[in-house]
C-alpha cells in the first residue's frame, strides 16, 4: 500500500459492490461491509463510499458507531453517501419519497462524519420544464440541512437528468449561493453530455464538492442509461481522455479527493480484492500523470 500521496482516493460505492445489480430494485452488494472495507483499505484507498440500501443494512446490523470504528481502523478518512434525487421534482409523491431517504442519509452523515452527499436531479422525460431560480431555492435548503449536519452536497449532472452539464448546475448552485453545496463532478457525465474541458478548467475550486473517475469507448453501448451502468471502463483504457479532465479539474485549484466509480458487467465478475486493486492503480496513475 502507498502511504504518502498527494490526492486522497475514493473507493465508490459500486466499486466495492461486487456482482450487485445496479439496473434492478435491489441494488445492494452482496458482500459482507467489512470485506468491502477491507479491499478498499489493502488497494490503497483512503475514503469510502456507500449507497441508501447498503447503509440501511449496515445501520441496521452493525450500527453507525461500530461502522465508523471499523472505517477508522482501515484509515478511511473520507466518507461518501449516496444517491438523494427528486429533492427538485414537482411531483408531491416524488419529493415525499425524497424526504424519506433525505433524512436517512443526512441522519447517517452526521454519525459518520460524511464528507459529502451525492445529489442530482430527475429524468429529462419525467422532469418538466427546468426552472433554475425554483431548483437553486431548494438545493438551498438542502445544502443548510447538510451543514446542520456537518456535511455537504455535491450535484451531479448527468445527461439524461434535466440538469444534465455541469453548466446547468453551476447556475443553479451559484443561485443557491450556500457554502455547503456545490458541483460533482463525473468525467463520464462530462464526456456523455458532450461539455468540452475547458469548461471544467474554468470553474472554481470552490464550487466544486467532489470528483469521479472512471472511462469509456467512444461508442456508446444500448442507450445512455445501460452505457452508464454496464460499460465503463477503468481510467485511461478508455476513449474519454480522463487525463485531459484530471489535467483540467486540477486548474480550477481544487486539492480534495477523487473517486473511482467503476460500473460495468466485466468489473462486476471480477474477484473483489483484483477489481478493487485495478481500479486504484489505474486510477492512481492517471491523476498523478495528469
Amino acid at each position: 500500500m502507498e502511504i504518502s500521496l498527494s490526492v486522497d482516493l475514493i473507493a465508490t460505492c459500486w466499486t466495492t459492490a461486487g456482482a450487485c445489480e445496479p439496473l434492478s430494485s435491489d441494488d445492494r452488494s452482496p458482500l459482507p461491509i467489512r470485506q468491502r472495507v477491507e479491499a478498499a483499505s489493502e488497494a490503497g484507498f483512503r475514503g469510502f463510499g456507500i449507497r441508501h440500501g447498503d447503509l440501511r443494512e449496515v445501520e441496521e446490523t452493525l450500527g453507525f458507531s461500530a461502522f465508523r470504528r471499523m472505517l477508522d481502523d482501515h484509515g478511511m478518512v473520507h466518507v461518501e453517501l449516496e444517491f438523494l434525487g427528486g429533492w427538485s421534482s414537482d411531483d408531491p409523491e416524488v419529493r415525499s419519497a425524497s424526504a424519506v431517504l433525505r433524512a436517512d442519509l443526512l441522519r447517517a452523515a452526521e454519525a459518520l462524519g460524511a464528507r459529502h452527499i451525492k445529489v442530482g436531479g430527475v429524468l429529462a422525460a419525467e422532469g418538466g420544464t427546468l426552472d433554475t431560480d425554483r431548483v437553486a431555492t431548494r438545493f438551498a435548503r438542502l445544502a443548510e440541512d447538510a451543514a446542520q449536519a456537518g456535511t455537504m452536497v455535491g450535484l451531479e449532472p448527468m445527461p439524461f437528468f434535466e440538469i444534465r452539464t455541469p453548466q446547468i448546475a453551476q447556475e443553479i448552485v451559484e443561485k443557491a449561493g450556500h457554502p455547503s453545496g456545490g458541483l460533482f463532478l463525473d468525467v463520464w457525465h462530462v464526456a456523455r453530455a458532450g461539455v468540452d474541458y475547458e469548461d471544467i478548467a474554468a470553474l472554481s475550486a470552490r464550487q466544486i464538492v467532489g470528483v469521479e473517475l472512471d472511462d469509456a469507448s467512444q461508442c456508446i453501448v444500448g442507450t445512455l442509461w445501460e452505457d452508464t451502468h454496464n460499460a465503463r471502463l477503468f481510467p485511461g483504457e478508455g476513449d474519454l481522455n480522463v487525463k485531459s479532465f484530471v489535467s483540467a479539474v486540477k486548474r480550477t485549484g481544487y486539492t480534495g479527493p477523487f473517486g473511482i466509480e467503476m460500473l460495468s458487467s466485466d468489473f462486476r465478475k471480477l474477484p473483489l480484492a483484483e477489481a478493487v486493486q485495478r481500479a486504484y492503480s489505474t486510477t492512481r496513475s492517471v491523476t498523478t500523470s495528469a
